[in-house]
């Protein structure tokens, strides 16, 4: 495996760390010029950047009081892009439990993420954090 593949592997995983602990240090993660794409039809899915994610994420993480707990299952990188099999576990503000299973794809450059993909069980999303 390549150093950069090394790497990178490395920056995501503190970039999940820093989720998990509830620090808005995760933001310094991203550019101006980063997109975060999230799957789903609903109110949750769509292409945002990083000033839009902003607030988007501080609603989601406001549902969940004791926050989120992310951990890295597997991590996959080939050059500047990093595949990553993440499980989620939390309580919503609601009592419910949220127990999510993620596969991120991101593409970094300069030690940054240029480019995050975020795939989950949109239904379990919708239930908990939409009510529906």
């Amino acid at each position: 495996m390549s150093e950069i593949s090394d790497h990178n592997k490395k920056l995501v995983e503190d970039f999940f760390m820093l989720l998990s602990n509830g620090s808005q240090k995760y933001l310094d993660f991203y550019t101006e010029e980063s997109i975060i794409w999230t799957a789903g039809q609903n109110a949750i899915g769509g292409t945002r950047s990083k000033s839009e994610v902003i607030g988007f994420a501080k609603n989601v993480l406001d549902a969940f009081p004791e926050g989120i707990s992310f951990n890295v299952v597997n991590l996959i990188a080939e050059n500047d892009c990093v595949a990553a099999e993440v499980e989620g576990s939390a309580i919503h503000v609601s009592g419910k439990p949220y127990n999510n299973k993620y596969h991120f794809l991101l593409k970094i450059k300069d030690n940054k993420i240029l480019e995050l993909k975020e795939y989950m069980d949109t239904q379990l999303a919708a239930k908990v954090l939409l009510g529906e």
